[in-house]
């Protein structure tokens, strides 16, 4: 069975992907389930876009996930709840992903927990999985703990691209490990180059997942990710 079964699609500014070429690349390669970026600015963005996204993905059989970073420009835990709620609607998504990082890490208050708590409230059970900093360890003010008590499923940006030596996906899976189900966590492969950083040798990428047996993973993103990369996980 394939383990690399994801793949975000991430499309802040301009002109969002074609829905069947999108949809259609992830067939191709065996991808189970693709996410599409249904939050900007804080509102449900593309509206007729994560439409269409809905009609291609499941002409093809595959799971449609909603995602959102939240926190942007300021965290606005109870009002951002209520916009993914909106957009798993909008979407009739399969699951959703909730990203947040720098902005509730440090804001004042119990700014995670206010989410959870006005989230679960809308959508008590629904398949959610919070996606944030590849290891915990590093970002202790960030509550981890409330996502992981409000029944958040654990997505690490095992970003080794950006940090070989501190960002491999056994160690953040490791790290996650402390707060979430190790076996319903679907960690997230960097398939980009950032910050002066490349793509990850292909061998390299192979190896890395080969290091966490039995979790599937998921790429970021479409768009960045080559087809080397794809047809290399593919062959593995």
């Amino acid at each position: 069975m394939a383990r690399v079964t994801g793949m975000w699609v991430y499309q802040s500014l301009g002109e969002p992907p074609d829905p069947d070429a999108v949809a259609g690349r992830a067939a191709r390669h065996g991808m189970r389930w693709i996410t599409a970026e249904a939050i900007v600015g804080g509102e449900v963005a593309r509206q007729d876009w994560l439409r269409g996204m809905r009609r291609a993905t499941r002409e093809r059989g595959i799971r449609l996930g909603v995602h959102g970073f939240v926190g942007r420009p300021r965290p606005a835990p109870t009002a951002e709840a209520k916009t993914m709620s909106r957009a798993i609607e909008i979407a009739d998504a399969d699951f959703a992903i909730v990203n947040a990082e720098k902005e509730y890490e440090e804001a004042p208050g119990p700014v995670s927990k206010q989410f959870v708590d006005a989230y679960r409230s809308l959508r008590p059970r629904f398949r959610t999985y919070f996606s944030s900093f590849g290891r915990p360890k590093f970002h202790p003010g960030l509550d981890w703990a409330a996502w992981a008590d409000g029944g958040f499923r654990g997505m690490p940006q095992a970003y080794e691209n950006l940090n070989a030596e501190l960002l491999k996906p056994r160690l953040c899976v490791d790290d996650y490990a402390r707060f979430f189900a190790r076996d319903t966590m679907r960690p997230t492969l960097g398939c980009f180059a950032e910050h002066d950083q490349g793509h990850l040798p292909l061998k390299r990428l192979v190896a890395s997942v080969r290091e966490v047996p039995q979790l599937t993973f998921n790429v970021y993103r479409h768009g960045t990710v080559t087809k080397a990369e794809l047809d290399t996980l593919d062959a593995a």
